[in-house]
């Protein structure tokens, strides 16, 4: 009976350990979408795409193509798996805008605005600017001249 006694007495310590971390895992998803809300808004303040199609438009006559990438979002059926660096983690939230076009080469400005330990970040070809619009506008000039090597 003792055998039995210990196994009904770990059954119940076992049921209050699942029960504290499946609402551990339920705090911490409603946290990962929060920031996940929060870094989606912040991309739409910044505008991200539409500064590139403006760029696009105004720079390269349209003939440069356009690609948004958001992590967390699955990818549509055809579409290429997005290649992550070595120093980039596997889970990173990271909202990922692209322009690519043909100019003497293959040339490329991408923009990342992700969340990583430190917070919220902002790239333009992995160069760390602030998260405002007028610090991304300017980041996309330099980045276009840097890519013509103007």
């Amino acid at each position: 009976m003792a055998w039995r006694d210990t196994l009904m007495e770990l059954k119940a310590e076992l049921s209050e350990i699942r029960s504290e971390r499946s609402r551990q895992a339920e705090d911490d998803q409603a946290d990962i979408d929060r920031q996940r809300r929060e870094l989606t808004q912040l991309a739409d303040t910044l505008r991200v795409p539409q500064l590139l199609e403006e760029m696009n438009s105004t720079l390269l006559d349209g003939k440069g193509e356009m690609e948004k990438i958001v992590s967390w979002e699955p990818i549509e059926e055809g579409g290429e798996d997005l290649e992550l660096d070595d120093d980039t983690v596997e889970e990173a939230d990271v909202i990922t805008a692209i322009l690519t076009w043909e100019e003497g080469g293959d040339r490329e400005l991408a923009v990342d605005l992700g969340i990583s330990d430190d917070g919220t970040y902002l790239q333009v070809n992995n160069v760390d600017i602030r998260p405002e619009p007028e610090a991304l506008e300017q980041a996309l000039l330099e980045g276009f001249r840097d890519e013509l090597e103007i």
